[in-house]
């Protein structure tokens, strides 16, 4: 039995459902990459922000700084990190830059947070994990960090 006459009655549909197939299959397919962070850690400090009100106070914001490697396992997507805070806050200012993670590559770059509420006490080292969020507002949490204190000291 010749069913030739199929394939010519149904190649104008698989033109148009041909594309659609993939773009669920990519969608179906992606994963969310593992992001790997090598901090160094003489460059993790924290301290406070001042930050002037219009009533002339000054509201006290966690400036959380650390510089480090960046890589991730997707071999065909550049992962962007958009935002980046410690666990338990949240971010008050946006951070300056994006940071863009090309595949196969390692980026060196340095993260600063300005957040509210303060986690850590003045002068005192503070150890905890940070929330690093992609493009598609995934989100990546790092393992524990210490933080040293990098203000000037209280007086009392």
């Amino acid at each position: 039995m010749n069913l030739s006459w199929l394939s010519n009655l149904t190649k104008p549909f698989s033109s148009l459902l041909n594309p659609i197939a993939e773009r669920i299959g990519d969608w179906l397919g992606r994963r969310k990459p593992h992001l790997y962070l090598h901090v160094q850690p003489a460059t993790s400090m924290w301290s406070i922000a001042p930050q002037p009100q219009r009533d002339g106070s000054s509201l006290e914001l966690m400036h959380v700084v650390f510089c480090g490697g960046f890589n991730h396992d997707d071999r065909k997507q550049t992962l962007v990190i958009t935002s980046a805070y410690p666990e338990g806050t949240e971010p008050k200012f946006r951070m300056i830059e994006n940071l863009s993670i090309p595949p196969e590559t390692i980026v060196n770059e340095r993260v600063d947070a300005l957040v509210l509420p303060v986690r850590a006490k003045k002068e005192k080292p503070w150890t905890g994990r940070f929330i690093l969020v992609d493009q598609f507002q995934r989100k990546y949490k790092t393992k524990k960090i210490t933080f040293q204190w990098a203000g000037p000291p209280t007086t009392k």
